[in-house]
C-alpha cells in the first residue's frame, strides 16, 4: 500500500448541552476508509479470515529531506531507523481498524503481529495476513 503511513490519534471530546460525546478524528476516520478500499481491493469476493491470524506489517516512513546526503543515505540503506512519531502500536491500530470486517472479523483475531519501522524512498505499508500457525506446526 502506498502513501504516507499515518498512526491512530487519540479519540476527540466534546461538550454539548452538558453532555460528552467522543468521536474518532476525521483524518482518523479518511485513513482508515483509504485503507479499508485497498483491503477490499486485495480480498476481491472472498470472505474476512476466520479464526487466530497473524499480521506482519513494514511501514515505510518517508527520509526527511533536511537531513543531509550522508544520514539520508543512511536511512535509506537502514543504518538510521525512526525513533520519532508515530508511534509503530499507532501505525498498527490504525491498519488493523481499516482492515475490520474485510480481511477479518475482528482485530481481536490477531494473535501473532511482527511489525517494523523503517524509512523509505517511496512511503507505505507492507501488509501480510496469514493464518496463524503456532510455533512447530506447519503453515
Amino acid at each position: 500500500m502506498s502513501g504516507l503511513p499515518r498512526g491512530q490519534g487519540r479519540p476527540r471530546a466534546t461538550a454539548r448541552g452538558g453532555f460528552a460525546s467522543v468521536y474518532k478524528d476525521p483524518k482518523d476516520r479518511r485513513y482508515e476508509a483509504s485503507v479499508a478500499r485497498v483491503v477490499q481491493k486485495a480480498m476481491g469476493d472472498r470472505p474476512p479470515y476466520q479464526g487466530a491470524l497473524t499480521l506482519s506489517l513494514r511501514f515505510r516512513l518517508p527520509i526527511p529531506k533536511s537531513e543531509t546526503k550522508g544520514i539520508r543515505a543512511a536511512m535509506a540503506a537502514g543504518q538510521i531507523a525512526p525513533t520519532k512519531k508515530p508511534d509503530l502500536s499507532n501505525l498498527q491500530k490504525a491498519i488493523e481498524d481499516g482492515m475490520n470486517k474485510i480481511a477479518f472479523d475482528d482485530d481481536a483475531q490477531i494473535v501473532r503481529a511482527v511489525t517494523l519501522k523503517i524509512y523509505a524512498e517511496q512511503p507505505g505499508v507492507d501488509v501480510v495476513l496469514h493464518r496463524y500457525a503456532p510455533q512447530g506446526a506447519e503453515a
